[in-house]
């Protein structure tokens, strides 16, 4: 068994892209564009002679057009990794947020030859929280459904919300993202309202009771965009991260999400992370920092290292409080 195949590789999978979109029709500059941008940046040199000239027999031209010469569309077989990863994720129980019953039993059914990449008893999260979403609950179900389709139909909603503040309420909103956060254990919608100006708002699904389409779409796209646009923070957080407990690995993991730039400082043997971040994340990056203890040291900007000996301080004079 090889190792590696061509089929998996670059080429093929610009090609059958070619092919496949080739079925009505496509012109020069539009194979040209296929692929750069799909394959490398010298594949031009490789790939279009031998598609043009003839020498692959591929395409068919016709007034300047080009079609493909196979019939129906070209499919990749799935590699035993992908087989297996696809077999976990079927395990996971978000896994029937995203599909239906006969969906998940027709997948499970292609996949029964294959084994299970992981399983979810192979993950400990330390800091998750416990109280995380009931993914098996049928309303939340129904509701995250109807939600992801509004998203993709840009079409405004109308949510009944248990709000702990103001109590059960009922009102429209922009659907714009749906948002999942590893440490809480939870889905988050990032939605808009109207009152007076569009405004942003954040509302767990799990608090979402009913949920209704509102059949108008809206036009709003850019309006949204520009709302929800990630803003970064004028300098980064400058982390000192030792070699002890697997701390780098672990901060990859933990910080993943962030825009961050690492590299290693020989004389010092420690490595130094830069991770840039939306100043609204700037309490959750500061408690996940905290999460690590000594083997990471925070050393710039000034500002976030005054917060993090603030919030240190309350904490011990918390502890001394309680212990005597």
């Amino acid at each position: 068994m090889e190792l590696f195949s061509e089929i998996y590789g670059c080429y093929f999978t610009v090609v059958s892209r070619i092919l496949n979109n080739a079925e009505n029709g496509l012109t020069k500059s539009e194979i040209e564009k296929i692929v750069s941008r799909n394959a490398f940046y010298d594949s031009a040199f490789h790939l279009l002679p031998a598609l043009f000239s003839g020498e692959w027999n591929l395409l068919r031209e016709k007034n300047q057009v080009y079609h493909s010469r196979l019939s129906g569309k070209i499919k990749r077989p799935l590699t035993t990794l992908e087989k297996a990863w696809l077999k976990a994720l079927t395990d996971d129980p978000r896994i029937k947020l995203f599909l239906d019953e006969a969906q998940l039993k027709e997948l499970q059914g292609s996949l029964s030859d294959a084994e299970p990449l992981f399983s979810n008893d192979d993950f400990h999260v330390y800091d998750k929280h416990s109280d995380g979403d009931n993914y098996e609950n049928a309303v939340y179900i129904a509701n995250f459904k109807i939600i992801l389709k509004a998203i993709n139909e840009q079409k405004p909603i109308i949510v009944e919300y248990d709000s702990p503040k103001a109590g059960r309420t009922k009102r429209q909103y922009h659907p714009y993202k749906l948002c999942y956060s590893a440490r809480d254990d939870k889905f988050r919608l990032q939605c808009a309202a109207f009152k007076n100006h569009l405004h942003r708002v954040t509302l767990n699904l799990t608090r979402i009771t009913a949920v209704e389409v509102v059949e108008k779409r809206f036009n709003i796209s850019a309006e949204l965009d520009a709302l929800f646009a990630e803003t970064v923070c004028a300098e980064p957080v400058v982390l000192e991260i030792s070699k002890e407990r697997n701390a780098l690995e672990r901060c990859m993991l933990q910080f993943a999400s962030f825009e961050r730039q690492t590299e290693y400082d020989r004389e010092r043997d420690m490595y130094t992370c830069r991770i840039w971040y939306d100043p609204s994340d700037e309490t959750e990056l500061l408690i996940r920092i905290l999460s690590f203890g000594p083997v990471v040291k925070v050393s710039e900007p000034e500002g976030f290292l005054e917060q993090m000996k603030e919030r240190i301080g309350r904490q011990v004079r918390l502890i001394k409080k309680t212990t005597g």
